[in-house]
């Protein structure tokens, strides 16, 4: 049995670190997980403590969302105007980050929780937020 010479095995070895060494780089950006909570959620039910009201085709309340982002939320909300036809609508935007499942909005040095569950295998979001003195459950959908 003839014994491959010193230099082909070097050469081989060679070969076999740079592989590795290439693929690795690409292996780490792969294994980047994404939040589940990046996304656009749609309103889709409010919840006040005593019931659930749809609102998938309520005017106004329908053009209500969630956008999640790497780094930022927005928040914007459309209800009815009481005092004249049309909608009433504001965008509340935050930084936030999750740590170990609990999200937190970020402003400045300061955070808070914000209130947000996952449910549904995260196909259903829940943010609890205080309307009128009173804690009120947002229910989104993707």
């Amino acid at each position: 049995m003839k014994k491959a010479p010193t230099f082909l095995k070097m050469l081989f070895a060679v070969v076999l670190i740079a592989i590795s060494l290439s693929c690795s780089k690409d292996d780490d950006e792969e294994l980047k997980v994404t939040d589940p909570a990046i996304g656009t959620w749609n309103l889709r039910a409010i919840y006040d403590g005593g019931q659930a009201v749809d609102v998938t085709e309520r005017a106004c309340f329908r053009d209500s969302r969630l956008t999640i982002n790497e780094s930022t939320m927005n928040l914007t909300l459309s209800v009815p105007n009481e005092d004249a036809s049309g909608c009433q609508t504001e965008t509340l935007q935050s930084d936030w980050i999750n740590e170990d499942g609990t999200y937190y909005l970020i402003d400045g040095n300061e955070r808070q929780q914000a209130n947000i569950v996952l449910n549904d295998d995260n196909q259903t979001l829940q943010m609890t937020i205080m309307a009128g003195g009173e804690q009120v459950a947002l229910l989104f959908r993707k």
